[in-house]
């Protein structure tokens, strides 16, 4: 019920050569019985009640010229605006009247704060009011924040259920307790279970909230108050709730679940990199074999970019690797394994056909290290503005011939920042680097040519 597809960025590699890249790109998409199957969802929604929670993010009607105090904070008192709880607790009730979830989807709500609580263990979505009554319990609660008890509390939960499962995580700040957020992570990672990550403001723990997507192949969205006139790949805050609602749509469109990578390399061929580069970008774990390549959408996929170090060779067409795959259709109650493919090259001593390389797959390579570069600008920016300008000019020239618009403005915006400032502030960092993962390149795009790869990736 999973369709493959397997192509190399080369044909042809020259031989002799020690310490070649070749890129494998491997498409996964399901079939149509698979896209017709549904899965029952299971979604443990961790929501931060804490006491920055209440800040006003939403444009007021009206000012009173009235304060009030939370947990030692002063906040100005408005009317006609909205805080982040009360979004929170909007997108909540939008997904439970949405008509998105069926009557058998599964809902929980766990809020945390000084402590964690199960405010709704797993309950069936035909049981509307006892999802809103959770939802509006939300406000009820202020305190710290502690965010890894709340993962803890949902790992409980989640251990039970059988179906699609999975975890989404809003909070707006750092955590007092990352040690235990990192324990939590394990659970998430080994059961295979994707973490959507929803961070709201400027001070957000975005290394914390990136690995946690990373590792469990889930996805992060960047939230920004609207008075910070947010653009792409930044989320309005008044646009939380459609955020969320999309999300859990996504959710409901991943009919492959529990992917799993194996790699049986031939002598001194190394897997160096696995990359899912489409829908969303991520780094996949390669700590422990099977790898992880996590749910599958119908309609559009997965898209993956395998690299592999190759040592020096004759010229002979030899077999490099085997790739094997493994696969859960929920809806079907289906466990699935794909045959051996093979990946197999020549090497040879004519370098024209070594110099051939493929635009598909090499749009992807490109996208990917987009987002390398993001994170050594962001490291520069603090000790050698200059450098940090040239290697954002690099990534932006890159998503011009990739036509990665959004990526394109976001980097303009950074771009000005650092000539004006001589540095990247934290949100405009958190930003980008987010932006890198989610603001993808879409299949089928006008491609560079064979010529401006090579100058721009010495591919």
């Amino acid at each position: 019920m999973l369709n493959t597809q397997l192509k190399l960025h080369r044909e042809f590699l020259l031989a002799h050569v020690e310490g070649q890249k070749l890129f494998a790109m491997l498409t996964l998409t399901p079939s149509q019985e698979a896209t017709e199957a549904r899965p029952q969802l299971d979604v443990a929604f961790v929501v931060d009640t804490s006491g920055s929670m209440y800040e006003v993010v939403t444009k007021p009607s009206r000012r009173t010229g009235q304060t009030m105090q939370v947990d030692g904070k002063t906040y100005e008192v408005v009317e006609g605006a909205r805080s982040k709880i009360e979004l929170v607790v909007e997108s909540l009730k939008n997904i439970f009247n949405s008509g998105l979830l069926m009557e058998d989807d599964r809902i929980a709500l766990i809020k945390f704060d000084d402590r964690a609580k199960v405010l709704l263990p797993f309950t069936p979505a035909k049981d509307k009011k006892a999802l809103l009554d959770a939802a509006g319990l939300l406000t009820k609660f202020s305190g710290g924040t502690h965010m890894g008890a709340g993962m803890k509390e949902a790992a409980t939960l989640l251990e039970k259920e059988s179906g699609s499962r999975r975890m989404i995580l809003l909070s707006d700040g750092q955590t007092f307790d990352e040690p235990v957020c990192q324990v939590a992570a394990e659970f998430y990672v080994k059961n295979r279970i994707p973490v959507t990550t929803v961070g709201v403001g400027d001070d957000v723990n975005t290394d914390l909230l990136l690995d946690l997507t990373n590792r469990t192949q889930g996805q992060a969205f960047d939230v920004v108050p609207d008075n910070q006139n947010p653009q792409p790949p930044s989320v309005r805050a008044s646009e939380l709730p459609k955020a969320l609602l999309g999300d859990i749509k996504q959710a409901a469109a991943q009919v492959i679940t529990n992917v799993e990578l194996s790699v049986r390399t031939v002598k001194d061929v190394e897997l160096t990199r696995v990359t899912r580069v489409s829908p969303t970008q991520t780094e996949v774990d390669l700590r422990s074999s099977p790898f992880p390549l996590g749910n599958v959408e119908a309609g559009q996929g997965s898209i993956f970019i395998l690299e592999f170090t190759l040592p020096a060779r004759i010229p002979a067409r030899v077999r490099l690797a085997q790739i094997g795959l493994t696969y859960i259709v929920p809806g079907k109650q289906f466990r699935g394994e794909l045959p051996p493919m093979d990946v197999v090259a020549e090497f040879t001593s004519d370098e024209t056909r070594a110099g051939v390389i493929a635009p598909d797959v090499m749009q992807w390579v490109q996208q990917r290290n987009i987002e390398m570069l993001v994170a050594q600008a962001t490291k520069e920016a603090s000790s050698n503005p200059q450098q940090a300008q040239k290697t954002l000019e690099l990534a932006r020239s890159m998503t011009q011939r990739l036509g990665n618009n959004n990526m394109t403005q976001a980097l303009d915006r950074a771009l000005e920042e650092l000539t004006t400032s001589k540095t990247i502030s934290l949100g405009t960092a958190k930003t980008l680097r987010i932006g890198a993962k989610t603001q993808t390149i879409q299949s089928g795009q006008n491609l560079p040519s064979d010529e401006e790869i090579r100058r721009i990736t010495g591919a």
